[in-house]
């Protein structure tokens, strides 16, 4: 089943173009890998994805539906984790951002809270799930951040640079969340400079190349 479908998407910033009518498609149940140099337009792309920026032409298509015009619903449909930001309040604790992440995507009452509780088991948050998250380590942040960003449970995962900085334990506990999405049937697109992550996990590998996606195999992922 079709998730995304992209129809000459177009974005220029500062008079550079960095795609120029691109057309592709992700489906159902797949890990698609995006890499890339520095600077060709991995993070861009994925803000277009996710609504945070809109292309100066083109159309995109959430789950059948053209997105910029339905955007409540493309909001539902996606959790989005971008690199660097910081997407969970400190002084709350785990559970406390979950259940308010829950409500803003329109979960309330004992679904968010039975949704929070079995996303927080798998990241290994449980046991810390009332203490604040000030007092987490950076591992624990980030999972805590990937944990809140699909609490809603969306169809589409989208990371950007989801293991920078993490240790090799919140890493390897990504990795397989990552993959039991999924297995849920869920699509997940994941940019990376980790190739070998990205070799490790991901059933389609694109590489951004002169604003153009190509498809690469992942014995010729270097």
């Amino acid at each position: 089943m079709e998730k995304i479908r992209a129809v000459g998407l177009s974005k220029k910033f500062g008079g550079t173009s960095l795609f120029n009518e691109l057309n592709f498609s992700f489906h159902t149940g797949h890990i698609i890998g995006l890499t890339g140099n520095n600077g060709v337009g991995k993070t861009t792309l994925i803000k277009l994805l996710c609504g945070l920026i809109y292309p100066d032409y083109g159309m995109l298509f959430v789950n059948g539906v053209e997105a910029k015009s339905n955007r409540k619903k493309w909001m539902e449909d996606v959790g989005v984790v971008l690199e660097g930001s910081h997407t969970v309040y400190w002084r709350l604790s785990a559970l406390q951002n979950i259940i308010y992440f829950s409500g803003l995507k329109g979960f309330f009452g004992s679904i968010a809270y039975t949704q929070a509780e079995k996303t927080l088991r798998f990241f290994e948050l449980w046991n810390v799930k009332d203490k604040k998250v000030e007092t987490f380590s950076f591992g624990m942040k980030q999972r805590l951040a990937l944990a809140c960003s699909i609490s809603h449970s969306p169809s589409i995962v989208i990371l950007d640079e989801p293991t920078s900085g993490l240790d090799a334990k919140s890493t390897e506990i990504l990795e397989s969340y990552i993959c039991s999405l999924a297995k849920e049937d869920k699509t997940v697109i994941l940019a990376s400079h980790d190739q070998d992550m990205v070799s490790r996990i991901s059933t389609r590998i694109l590489r951004i190349e002169n604003g153009i996606l190509n498809e690469v195999s992942k014995n010729h992922l270097e």
